[in-house]
This record gives C-alpha cells, sequence and structure tokens, in this order.
C-alpha cells in the first residue's frame, strides 16, 4: 500500500498545471487562480508553467502570489519569452537578446523568484533562432537566473533546437492526430532531452458542462480571434484516455493542461496519479525519474 501511494505521487507529478489563458484575465478572480495551485499543489503537481504573454504578465504575479504561500524549492516553474500580450488580441514578438533579458527580469519580479527553472522560447520561428539570441540564453543559465532552456512550438524551430544542442527542454502537442512526421520528431525531441506535451486533450470529447466554464469560454474566444481550431483525432478519446495516450505512446515525459473549474482539475490530476493499468513511461530529466 505505501508504494502505491509513492506511485501515485509520482504519477501527479507527471502532470502540469498551466496557469494560462483566462487565469490572466478577469474572467477568474485571481484569488480563485491562487486558490487552484495550491489545491493542485497539494494534490501532488509540481510543474506550473506560465508567461508573460497571458494577461500581460498578470498570470505571472498570480503564480508568483500563490508560490510565495508553498515551499520555495519545491515547484517547477515554467515561463516564457519573446511574445508579449496587451489585452486578449494585442501580442507583439521580441526575440532580441536585450527583449529577453528585460522580459526575463520583468517575470522574476513577478513570479517572486530568484531564478525560473525552466524557460521556453514560445514559438519562435526559425529565423528568429540567431546565434545572439543563443548566447544571451546560455548567459543567464550560466548564471543561475535560469535553470535550463527549452523551446515552445511544432515545427522547424525545435529541429534547430535539438540540432544546437544547447536546449534540453521542448514544448510542443502530444496527440493522436499528429502526422507520422510529427511523432517521428517527437521521438527524436524525447531521446534529446525533456519532452513537454501540451493540446493533450484536443484528441478528447469535450466536457459539455453547463454554463461554460471560463476555460471553455476562452478557447471559444481565441479560436474565433486566431481563425482557426485545433484537429482532432478521427476517433475521440476521453480525457483520461487522452491524457494518457500522450504519456505512454505518445511518449511525453510531462504533460501540461489547464482548467478554471477545481473539479476538472482533480479529474486530470486523478487521470495521471491512478492510470487504470499498467505504468506510465519512465519520466525525463526534470524530476526524478523514481518515485520518491
Amino acid at each position: 500500500m505505501a508504494e502505491g501511494r509513492r506511485d501515485n505521487a509520482y504519477g501527479a507529478r507527471r502532470l502540469g498545471f498551466g496557469v494560462s489563458g483566462p487565469h490572466g484575465t478577469p474572467m477568474i478572480r485571481p484569488e480563485t487562480t491562487v486558490r487552484m495551485i495550491q489545491h493542485a499543489y497539494a494534490m501532488g503537481v509540481r510543474i506550473f508553467d506560465t508567461g508573460p504573454s497571458y494577461g500581460a504578465g498578470e498570470a505571472e504575479r498570480r503564480l508568483g502570489e500563490a508560490l510565495a504561500r508553498l515551499p520555495p524549492y519545491d515547484p517547477i516553474v515554467v515561463t516564457k519569452v519573446g511574445i508579449q500580450s496587451s489585452g486578449l488580441t494585442k501580442r507583439h514578438r521580441d526575440f532580441s537578446p536585450a527583449g529577453v533579458r528585460r522580459s526575463v527580469e520583468a517575470s522574476l519580479k513577478r513570479l517572486r523568484r530568484s531564478r525560473i527553472d525552466w524557460l521556453f522560447l514560445h514559438g519562435p520561428s526559425p529565423a528568429e533562432m540567431t546565434d545572439d539570441l543563443l548566447k544571451v540564453l546560455t548567459e543567464m543559465r550560466r548564471r543561475g537566473d535560469v535553470v535550463s532552456i527549452g523551446v515552445c512550438g511544432r515545427g522547424a524551430e525545435l529541429d534547430i533546437a535539438l540540432n544546437s544542442g544547447e536546449f534540453t527542454h521542448f514544448m510542443t502537442p502530444v496527440h493522436p492526430g499528429l502526422s507520422p512526421d510529427q511523432m517521428l520528431r517527437i521521438y527524436r525531441l524525447r531521446s534529446a532531452g525533456e519532452l513537454i506535451g501540451i493540446e493533450t486533450l484536443s484528441a478528447a470529447m469535450p466536457r459539455l458542462s453547463l454554463p461554460l466554464s471560463a476555460g471553455a469560454t476562452w478557447r471559444v474566444a481565441r479560436a474565433v480571434v486566431n481563425g482557426s481550431w485545433t484537429p482532432r483525432s478521427a476517433t475521440p478519446m476521453t480525457i483520461d484516455e487522452a491524457l494518457l495516450w500522450a504519456l505512454t505512446d505518445g511518449g511525453a515525459h510531462r504533460v501540461i493542461t489547464t482548467t478554471s473549474r477545481l473539479e476538472h482539475l482533480e479529474f486530470n490530476i486523478n487521470a495521471v496519479a491512478n492510470p487504470p493499468s499498467g505504468r506510465l513511461i519512465s519520466g525525463g530529466s526534470g524530476l526524478s525519474s523514481s518515485p520518491s
């Protein structure tokens, strides 16, 4: 029984909570976000992902408030650089070395941290991944402002990061709707470092609970603004099936999901912490690969 509890606690650490989307807007009260982060931590989640583009830094501020109430050296704090926002639709890109330095300094203040555990380039184009950018990222890592650097993307930018040999973390969609070429890239990334799956629930049947949650409303609004929808798998899965697929057949070391409802958060955590049968694939480098 004690071994089972350890396995379940470790399983929960394979899921990260995304402090993003509506958590950076007035759609969700700041204290509600803080309580959800605390609840996720109490259930075993240790990875918290955010970025300055979510609510012009508001999501980072909320995560910083929650982190101030948690043990200081336990959570894995993830944020991004390269895209800033002002409101729901206004975004601008800045992957210049000076812009990245300013972004990290501002994020550290909002997060109330002395370092960022995992820092991701947020959807850079291949042309934006310059030698000067790589130099400033490795300098920040040497100084201790950043522990590990990664790329969040879905195309050639991931290949560039992989070939550089400097990036250890890769964040990309992981779901059954991917093409064979995309799956091949995923397994190359996995072999080179920590593979973080996002959009893992795009293959899942939607939760049709009314009234619509803030998260569902946010996704609809974002799709309308962007003019695109995330493609679904030909065979929709349940929520728990989609999460477990990403952590087994999908090859992800971790997955990041976000929600605005506590019951959905608990369901996601329990699905990963208590898989119906078998074990998840071994973990990556970001957390211990053995239960603790």
